[in-house]
């Protein structure tokens, strides 16, 4: 699987803020996920931000990602004692042996993973009755908002992306994943507003597949300051208010009987 970020590792850290609080709650009340001493992987987990979480939450977690600047960074960017192993892998080939977790999660990264492959490896390794759980946190292009204005700009600078006008909603997912053979599939959504500074939006930006997931780092630098010029003359305040949607499929690994 193709090495993706390492041009803008470090602007994972200092501009990806993490995912609601709300999100966390809802996976440990509807469905015992988070909860004190589960054995969670996190795929593609990247800096770290939702192993961090989980692992907050009293879970013994694996992070696993095929980036050494992101692993780097998610080891030592942060002091504080958590449950958490960091680990340079391949998320369609786990270094593990089968039934070894509670849970499996896949935060923010699925469009960019092989989907069959990476479903059958965590149903793998995942203990009968273990639970899947894949999430988007997406920016929603609403009207002319500094979303939908970024994505114009994003197309410029990567013209095989495509948003696909998903608007925060993946129902081609819940397919691919029943497929490969999970079972109880359930999926929930909900919305939240952001506050960025111009700083942190181009940072967040920056931090996307679509750009430095996907371009040069001379190109990065080019858009980076293309969408300044965009923030200077279209935006006079400091801050910018942004929509986002957290969509979530949580499903199960079958009873072997």
């Amino acid at each position: 699987m193709k090495n993706l970020f390492d041009n803008v590792a470090k602007d994972f850290t200092k501009y990806r803020s993490g995912y609601p609080n709300k999100f966390y709650k809802k996976l440990e009340q509807d469905y015992n996920i988070c909860l004190q001493d589960q054995k969670v992987l996190d795929i593609a987990t990247s800096n770290g931000l939702a192993a961090r979480d989980l692992a907050r939450r009293g879970c013994f977690v694996t992070g696993i990602d095929n980036s050494p600047e992101l692993i780097n960074e998610a080891k030592n960017t942060y002091s504080e004692s958590l449950n958490i192993d960091y680990i340079l892998g391949d998320v369609t080939k786990l270094p593990f042996g089968n039934e070894l977790f509670d849970v499996v999660t896949a935060v923010h990264c699925w469009e960019v993973l092989p989907k069959k492959e990476a479903s059958k490896e965590a149903l793998r390794v995942l203990k009968n009755s273990g639970k899947f759980v894949v999430s988007q946190f997406d920016q929603l292009p609403i009207g002319n908002n500094i979303v939908s204005q970024t994505e114009k700009l994003v197309s410029k600078y990567n013209t095989e992306w495509n948003s696909q006008n998903s608007y925060g909603f993946y129902p081609q997912w819940i397919e691919e994943i029943y497929e490969v053979g999970f079972s109880n599939i359930e999926t929930f959504t909900f919305d939240v507003t952001t506050t960025y500074t111009h700083d942190e939006w181009k940072g967040r930006m920056r931090t996307g597949a679509d750009i430095g997931g996907s371009l040069s780092r001379d190109d990065v630098l080019l858009f980076n300051k293309e969408l300044d010029n965009l923030l200077k003359s279209n935006y006079s305040g400091e801050l910018l208010e942004v929509p986002q949607r957290m969509f979530s499929i949580v499903c199960e690994k079958k009873i072997r009987v």
